[in-house]
């Protein structure tokens, strides 16, 4: 176990989107009723404290689920950094959850380190984001993501790239900037559709 140096947590199973391509959408074996909630106690279970010292970084993805959405979220992060508070912090989120309150929260006392980040999942502009990602809301992502920054947060921007948003890389790149993300990273999806319109072909090169 001392050789591990990064820890994937996936903290909930809920997510407020309807990605196409999302496990969430596809695996038939879902539940999507289900909210399960990865809780501290749970993380004191199944990590011992020298384990978690040992770590380099821990970050929350999801494959099922947003970790803005976790309810335990924050707790968890706070109980890493207290038990080794060298760690680097990340999370990836889709942006439309939570107030600004809870993303200036963030920003000032979680992922307040060299190294720390939050990658938000915004792929293309507001007239295109919602296509793929479904039920998304832009105004708030945008408000999400200005409260986090202006807080001190570290923030990418990652963007999957369709046929119907490839028009839009150098344009969501240059509000990244403005916006004063630190990173911004546009890749095509791997991801196989039976959508035909998630299937039109990608001419866009970078």
């Amino acid at each position: 176990m001392n050789q591990i140096k990064v820890l994937h947590l996936e903290p909930t199973d809920v997510c407020n989107l309807e990605c196409p391509l999302c496990p969430r959408e596809t695996d038939t074996n879902f539940d999507k009723k289900s909210k399960n909630h990865l809780s501290v106690d749970q993380i004191k279970t199944l990590f011992d404290e020298d384990f978690i010292r040992n770590l380099n970084k821990m970050f929350m993805c999801g494959d099922y689920g947003d970790p803005a959405a976790g309810k335990h979220s924050v707790e968890i992060y706070e109980y890493f950094r207290t038990i080794n508070p060298t760690i680097q912090l990340g999370m990836n989120t889709n942006g439309s959850l939570r107030d600004t309150d809870y993303w200036k929260y963030l920003g000032k006392n979680i992922f307040n380190r060299y190294g720390d980040y939050v990658l938000f999942s915004i792929d293309g502009m507001e007239d295109t984001n919602h296509i793929y990602r479904v039920n998304s809301d832009w105004d708030k992502i945008i408000n999400n993501a200005t409260a986090f920054i202006g807080a001190g947060g570290m923030a990418q921007w990652d963007m999957l790239v369709y046929a119907h948003n490839e028009h839009q890389v150098d344009e969501a790149e240059q509000l990244a900037k403005s916006m004063k993300f630190t990173h911004f990273r546009a890749k095509v999806s791997k991801r196989k559709s039976t959508v035909d319109w998630l299937n039109l072909p990608i001419n866009w090169k970078r």
